[in-house]
């Protein structure tokens, strides 16, 4: 990551350049003079000034946001400042109501985005939502202004400031190592909400090692970068994070899927299955925990789900059934 200090970073940019500031963007077919991902940003902690996000987010998405709002507190200096605009949902809802058809064709466009390449909109932040993901990546709401962004297109600007925070700070550090493993992949929606499952909970678990330990049977790999964070700042040996080590070098989500189809074929509803599937993770999770060989029972799958849930699996066990697979 680079070791600039100092910086105004215009994120997002497009084509819309900002003179004293470093401008980047996803698209190597932008104005930007760097291009990355806004949720994977190649920056030092605490190395950047201000950070504008102007019509960004709802281009990303509900996962992706979550981690680009966790890299800004990652890069941003204590203080530093984060400007958000985006669409305001609630006022073009209102726009397309009381319009006619030129007003609600505005709306309609300014809500799902254009068909050009990269430019649709995935995912659309009501004004209360922003501010709740706002204060669980560790910024306090400074101001909040609407405003027209063009006729029947208002728009909402959210001034926001980092906050220390152990929380926030443990909540971007555990996402930037799942990032740099490549973990949070945003592949698959419904393995994306697993995995954010399994973060929320890793990082509000209030210190409660068995809780945490838990969010293993989700993703052992997340556990496990989890409990080698906590190592680290110890320091000092950490048992759950050598269970977790076993769990994830026994592939134990491919191994729970493949108990879950093996259920399916027995005739169990999903239900049933799912109950089953995670009766035996925790019973390998309690031989991880206590050192023991590996036990026998299902090999994983190839192309299992990478987290482990009852939405997850299902979804993915729908696919399968879907492709003649099961």
């Amino acid at each position: 990551m680079g070791t600039e200090q100092g910086i105004r970073l215009n994120l997002g940019c497009g084509y819309n350049r900002l003179e004293g500031w470093l401008n980047a963007d996803a698209s190597p077919y932008s104005a930007a003079d760097r291009v990355m991902e806004a949720q994977d940003l190649d920056f030092g902690n605490s190395s950047v000034e201000e950070v504008k996000a102007l019509q960004l987010v709802e281009h990303l998405g509900f996962f992706r946001t979550k981690y680009f709002l966790s890299e800004c507190w990652r890069v941003l200096k204590p203080g530093g400042r984060l400007t958000l605009e985006t669409p305001d949902v609630d006022g073009t809802f209102r726009a397309y109501l009381a319009g006619g058809h030129a007003e609600k064709e505005a709306a309609l466009g300014w809500l799902f985005g254009p068909e050009s390449p990269g430019m649709h909109h995935l995912y659309c932040f009501p004004r209360e939502l922003l501010a709740e993901l706002l204060d669980e990546a560790g910024f306090s709401v400074d101001g909040q202004q609407e405003f027209l962004f063009q006729p029947s297109r208002p728009a909402l600007r959210f001034l926001a400031v980092k906050k220390e925070s152990g929380r926030a700070a443990l909540n971007s550090a555990l996402r930037r190592r799942l990032l740099d493993r490549g973990l949070a992949s945003f592949t698959r929606e419904e393995e994306s909400a697993a995995l954010e499952l399994a973060v929320r909970r890793l990082v509000s678990g209030g210190g409660d090692p068995a809780a945490e330990l838990e969010q293993a049977l989700i993703s052992a790999p997340a556990a496990l970068e989890y409990f080698t964070l906590a190592e680290e700042n110890e320091p000092r040996p950490s048992r759950e994070a050598a269970a977790c080590g076993r769990l994830a070098a026994w592939s134990l989500q491919g191994r729970l899927a493949a108990a879950f189809l093996e259920g399916l074929r027995g005739g169990l509803g999903e239900a049933a299955a799912f109950s089953a599937a995670e009766s035996l993770g925790r019973r390998l999770l309690a031989a991880a925990l206590e050192g023991g060989a590996e036990p026998e029972g299902p090999r994983p799958l190839n192309g299992a789900p990478a987290a482990f849930t009852f939405g997850a699996v299902s979804a993915w066990a729908f696919r399968e059934k879907a492709g003649g697979r099961r």
